[in-house]
This record gives C-alpha cells, sequence and structure tokens, in this order.
C-alpha cells in the first residue's frame, strides 16, 4: 500500500492529519469547507477537479454528486497513486498529468483549489482553463490573498483579491459567488529542527529569515499585511461564469 509524504505545507493528507492539533484541524478544516463550497456549485456532468493533490476533495465532491462524472488530476505520481487507492467511486477517477498541458473534451466545471500559486507558468495555465472549457463552463478556483510565498517554499506568486479576479476577466470569466476564508497563524514548532515533528509548520521561522535576507522588499509587503489584516491567512474561492 502506499504511504503518504512527509509532513508538509505542500500536500494535505487527511487520513494523516491529527484533528486534535490544532494546526491540523484549521488546516484541514479549512481545504474541506473549500471543496463543500465548490461542491454546491458544481454544473453540467463533467467535473474535473485540476491539482487534486491526494484525492481527498474529489471524492467529497464525487460522493455528494453521484450523477456526475469527475476527474481528478494531479502532476505528482504519488499523490495520485494514493488517491487511486484510497478514494474510489465508480463515478471517481485519476489522471497524472501536468496541469498546463492536460488535454480532454470540455468539462461543465472545472475546479481548481489552491493551484495557481504553485505554477510557474501562470499563461499556459489560464490557456489551459480556457481549452478544457466550453461556453457555459463554471470555474471554481481559489488563492491565498494574503503574502504566502515568504513562509511557503511551495509557492511562487502572491495574490490580492483584485489581482486573482482581474487573471479570469482576462480569459473572459466572470465573477460570480465568493467564498472568504480566515485562517489564524498557528505555528508550533517554527523553529524547530526536530526531524520527529509532526507540525506542518515546523522550521517555518527560519524560513521567513532566509527569505527576508534573500528579499527584503518582501519584509515590507508581510508588514503592511499585518496591519491591514492582522495575523492571519486569507484565502478567496471564487466561481466563475464565461462573461
Amino acid at each position: 500500500m502506499h504511504e503518504p509524504q512527509k509532513v508538509s505545507l505542500e500536500r494535505i493528507y487527511p487520513l494523516t492529519m491529527n484533528p486534535e492539533t490544532q494546526a491540523d484541524k484549521d488546516s484541514l478544516d479549512i481545504h474541506l469547507s473549500r471543496y463543500e463550497f465548490a461542491s454546491q456549485h458544481l454544473s453540467g456532468q463533467r467535473v474535473l477537479d485540476m491539482a487534486c493533490g491526494c484525492g481527498y476533495g474529489s471524492h467529497l465532491m464525487a460522493k455528494a454528486h453521484p450523477d456526475k462524472q469527475f476527474i481528478g488530476v494531479d502532476i505528482d505520481p504519488s499523490a495520485v497513486e494514493f488517491a487511486n487507492e484510497h478514494y474510489q467511486l465508480d463515478n471517481l477517477s485519476f489522471v497524472q498529468a501536468d496541469a498546463t498541458a492536460f488535454s480532454s473534451e470540455p468539462f461543465d466545471t472545472i475546479v481548481s483549489l489552491e493551484t495557481i500559486e504553485h505554477l510557474p507558468d501562470l499563461k499556459a495555465l489560464f490557456r489551459n482553463f480556457v481549452a478544457l472549457s466550453h461556453q457555459h463552463t463554471i470555474i471554481v478556483a481559489s488563492v491565498p490573498s494574503t503574502p504566502t510565498c515568504d513562509g511557503n517554499p511551495h509557492h511562487l506568486h502572491d495574490f490580492t483579491e483584485r489581482s486573482f479576479l482581474k487573471r479570469f476577466r482576462a480569459i473572459s470569466f466572470a465573477p460570480v459567488s465568493h467564498f472568504r476564508q480566515v485562517q489564524p497563524w498557528v505555528y508550533d514548532d517554527a523553529f524547530s529542527t526536530d526531524e520527529q515533528s509532526k507540525s506542518r509548520s515546523k522550521g517555518i521561522g527560519w524560513r521567513l529569515m532566509r527569505y527576508y535576507l534573500r528579499k527584503p522588499s518582501a519584509l515590507f509587503s508581510r508588514l503592511h499585511s499585518l496591519l491591514v489584516h492582522g495575523r492571519c491567512n486569507k484565502y478567496i474561492t471564487t466561481v466563475f461564469k464565461r462573461a
């Protein structure tokens, strides 16, 4: 049986998380809530979960909508293997592929949660959103709307709500509904180097210090965010329709 990867800020594996730990509980709740919101806005019969990770969100939606067909796509073969082993349903399948290059017939709904900030080639991703959609396709997408690149080495882009929505307007998709989330900081083991620590924020304090030494301007962005938003991360999930 395939085992999940190490605990990290990058991947959520609900089956291995500890709901009695506040950081794990908060992170799991906030991710599941996004998928529950997406599940309420699905349209048509064919649904794509782009960058589905280990498949828990695809499974949540497919279980709630047995009348629809779901495909979960992720670039990580180990995550797809885990999904195939743990999240099987008759109306759900998983494919290992790059989000910017995956090819298929158009989908009625495309779900892509916490994906955009990870990918180096945003133009290619948004071109593929267009290629995988038709005139009535709905896209449900999310990003952090406060800075995260300083603390998460897997994030390549920071977004505000405005810059996020602008990306979709550029491909003629207009926002119709929003779901906003606030996640207070819980940084246990922030300066820990203990290899046995299971905290998802292990060592983040050292990472922040190194990041600001390399990119001092990012410290000013963080300070501005602290003044405006406080000690928290914020996220926005939006339903888009063709403009």
